[in-house]
């Protein structure tokens, strides 16, 4: 079958299943409305489809009356367009095709001219009957394998029945679920419940200080600390604070490197019953003060030499200075509940100033021993701590390893940088289990690792994981999902699905991040917060005991993103809007596909930049990516693709452009790509700010350079400069490998009749698409005038 149909649609190229020539065909037995031809029902329902599919609003969807010929009907859907509506648009001329936009697809077919036997008009087709007036969906078996194909036919059904049911009926409330896809989607994929030890995480060090004292606690260069060591340190701390005056329900600053004085100075918090407010020793003072006012700390512990950092607000105690170990060592214990707060984690600030989300001692009890149960911990564990300490990941890291009565090591600080330094330290050290931010992990899972490594897993997080590991590790790769504000929620083996899925499978996706974690409910929502069947993008919500209590002193802030919970609010009666676009798979796994302000309308189609960076990074040579928008000197949207290619494999920029260009319709192709190294934050992840703009030098194209000739050329390659805002573009450059489209070609047959006196039609640069034929063109046209 010919494909000819929007990449955007979602399943399509993403499920797994046997491809054959044959198309999945599927009999619909629903009645046209009495005041509707058979196709024009057709033509509206699929139009309603492809909208609640894809968020789309300006559809093109085609007409084959004739075997040899398909027209392109527009029509334009939106959430309130109305059957009535949508049948009207449906009766419609088709399109002009030199008015239809440049470089797009149909994104479905209409055919009266019978079921096709083989190639139909588009990868989506619905073939009508005239006489009969019934319908039978045809899908691409190369695109669509049968559980979607299966699933579009159950939707496409539901549509035709609501078109049917009355004209002042909304493509928005079309309920494309079945109450079985509902039960599924809310109820199976959620079924998460989960006992958990009702000991706080600082209950259980102090268990494990009782039952083995002379266990070893933590491991650092020179020093060793064991379970008797840390919990009676941990009291004396908390009985000077407690001298000094912080009482419970206090907040108090801990700002410190990675250390053992980090892990006492937070014990010491939670047994006074205090939230410890995590600073890092290593942020600008300015932030550290921002910090420290902002969450009104009691008090402030670290070491002498931050003491500058940090003075003046609140009362300080350097632990390295002070003579806080004459107190005593017996118990401290203040009662702590579930909602009393254990850290106040601050947001990376990457726009504006930071937030800080105030973590539950019930969601971080509940985490820690999800952390625990996922990986298999034991006393017998070796775990690390590499994450920077002013933020939350501590308590993925390091306490879940305390919490079962293992080791945590901290290595020097040289060795966290690189990986050849950090896989010797895994290796001398026996680490069992550890966290990575996601830059680490990938170029740890590209080196030799022996059979025998003590290393079981490494928990893989931070952003979205564009590659898949190789097979044959040693030791699984699970990818977790979270946040500050509501902690790690999903998970996911991804070194046994990449194994289960193949290499095929695998060139079709990206890592998902799983199903959700204990006592953790996670759902995919459209815009009204009603859920969605697999593979449609919407907003990826939480509920569950795993939620943070909100922001602190940010009201506001924190009513946008906990909201009250629409789909079980008897048992979680809180909701929070991550912000993150997702979509399920059709087995209940969840794969990140972007952020909600991170869409962008391009040429008047919505884009989710995510979904080009999850086809880069699909593509040979490319590492990781990330796509920007910008607005060019016109003011009009111009996406910019930055790559970082594999070692040694650097990819030329044609062969991304053509890449892309089979996978996704052109107004998704980035105009400009710049490769190189891409900046990390301070937590790891991709630094989108620090992005440079892309460059205004020529692209790597197929053509070799050739500079104008001649008074004409020279006109044009002026105006050619202008418009794509380029420099050094040659003659025989072809228009759209520059970065051109229909919006630049439009402007640039505008400065031509301006220029010249010459008419020329937007399909002539198609055809005309260099200086050099456009030269030649421009001559004919003015010789013949």
């Amino acid at each position: 079958m010919a494909v000819n149909t929007s990449s955007t649609l979602p399943l399509a190229r993403v499920l797994d299943g046997a491809r054959t020539a044959t198309p999945h065909r599927h009999a619909l037995t629903v009645p046209a409305p009495a005041a509707a031809r058979p196709e024009e029902h057709a033509l509206a329902a699929l139009a309603a489809l492809v909208h609640r599919y894809t968020g789309e609003t300006e559809l093109l969807v085609g007409r084959q009356r004739h075997p040899d010929s398909v027209e392109s009907v527009a029509i334009r859907v939106a959430g309130d367009t109305t059957a009535a509506q949508l049948l009207e648009a449906a009766a419609r001329p088709a399109a002009d095709a030199a008015q239809a936009p440049a470089g797009r697809p149909a994104h479905a077919a209409v055919t009266t001219v019978g079921s096709p036997a083989g190639e139909a008009p588009a990868a989506l087709t619905l073939a009508v009957s005239p006489t009969e007036g019934t319908f039978e969906l045809l899908l691409d078996s190369a695109e669509f394998d049968a559980q979607a194909a299966e699933q579009y036919a159950r939707h496409l059904e539901r549509v035709l029945d609501a078109l049917a049911a009355g004209p002042e009926s909304t493509v928005h409330d079309i309920a494309l679920l079945t109450e079985e896809e509902l039960h599924r989607t809310l109820v199976e994929w959620n079924d998460t419940a989960g006992p958990v030890p009702q000991p706080f995480f600082h209950e259980r060090v102090a268990e494990h200080a009782r039952r083995t004292p002379d266990a070893l606690a933590v491991i650092l260069p020179g020093a060793r600390l064991t379970y008797r060591e840390l919990d009676e340190q941990a009291n004396q701390l908390a009985h000077r604070l407690r001298a000094r005056g912080v009482r419970p329900g206090s907040r108090v600053g801990v700002c410190f490197p990675r250390s053992a004085e980090s892990l006492i100075a937070q014990l010491a918090c939670f047994k006074l019953a205090c939230a410890a407010i995590l600073l890092d020793s290593d942020f600008p003072a300015e932030r550290i003060r921002y910090m420290i006012e902002d969450a009104s700390a009691a008090a402030v512990l670290t070491l002498a030499d931050h003491e500058s950092k940090v003075e003046g607000l609140a009362p300080v105690l350097a632990l390295d200075t002070d003579d806080w170990r004459t107190e005593p060592v017996t118990e401290v214990s203040e009662p702590v509940g579930a909602d009393d707060l254990i850290h106040i984690c601050y947001t990376s600030g990457s726009t504006g100033a930071p937030k800080a989300v105030m973590v539950r001692f019930g969601a971080a009890r509940n985490l820690i021993h999800s952390m625990s149960e996922l990986c298999g911990m034991s006393g017998a564990s070796q775990g690390t701590w590499l994450a920077a300490p002013g933020y939350g990941m501590i308590e993925v890291e390091c306490f879940p390893v305390l919490a079962v009565g293992g080791t945590v090591h901290i290595p020097d600080v040289s060795v966290v940088a690189s990986e050849y330094r950090l896989q010797e330290w895994f290796l001398r050290e026996g680490i069992t289990t550890t966290l990575l931010m996601k830059p680490m992990a990938e170029r740890l899972w590209r080196l030799e690792w022996p059979e025998d490594t003590p290393l079981e897993n490494i928990r893989v997080c931070g952003e979205r994981i564009q590659s898949w590991p190789p097979a044959g590790l040693p030791f699984r790769l699970i990818n977790l999902y979270g946040s500050a504000e509501a902690t790690v929620v999903a998970s996911c083996d991804i070194t046994e699905m990449g194994e289960r899925l193949g290499e095929e499978g695998r060139a079709r996706r990206l890592p998902p991040i799983g199903r959700p974690t204990t006592n953790v409910t996670i759902y995919v929502l459209d815009e009204d917060l009603r859920p969605l069947p697999p593979g449609l993008v919407g907003e990826l919500c939480i509920a569950g005991v795993s939620l943070s209590a909100g922001y602190l002193g940010r009201p506001e802030a924190t009513a946008e993103k906990w909201i009250t919970n629409p789909i079980d609010p008897a048992r979680h009666p809180i909701m929070y809007r991550t912000g993150d676009l997702a979509r399920y798979w059709p087995d209940g796994s969840i794969e990140i596909v972007g952020r909600t302000d991170n869409q962008v309308k391009v040429r008047g189609n919505r884009v989710h930049l995510g979904e080009i960076e999850v086809v880069l990074t699909t593509l040979p040579g490319v590492q990781q990516a990330a796509v920007l928008a910008r607005q060019d000197g016109q003011g009009d949207v111009q996406l910019t693709a930055y790559i970082e290619p594999d070692t040694g494999a650097t990819p030329s920029v044609r062969e991304i452009r053509r890449g892309l260009a089979q996978r996704l319709p052109s107004f998704m192709v980035p105009a400009a790509f710049v490769v190189g190294g891409l900046p990390t934050s301070v937590n790891g992840k991709i630094d989108r700010a620090a992005l440079p703009e892309p460059p205004r030098s020529r692209p790597d194209v197929d053509t070799a350079y050739q500079a104008p000739s001649g008074a004409l050329e020279e006109s044009l390659h002026g105006l050619w400069t202008k418009v794509l805002e380029l420099d050094g573009v040659g003659v025989l450059d072809n228009f759209f490998d520059l970065g051109g489209d229909s919006l630049r070609a439009a402007r640039l047959t505008e400065l031509v009749r301006e220029e010249h006196g010459v008419e020329l039609e937007l399909v002539d640069l198609f055809d005309e698409p260099t200086v050099e034929r456009m030269a030649a063109l421009v001559a004919r046209t003015a010789a013949a005038a």
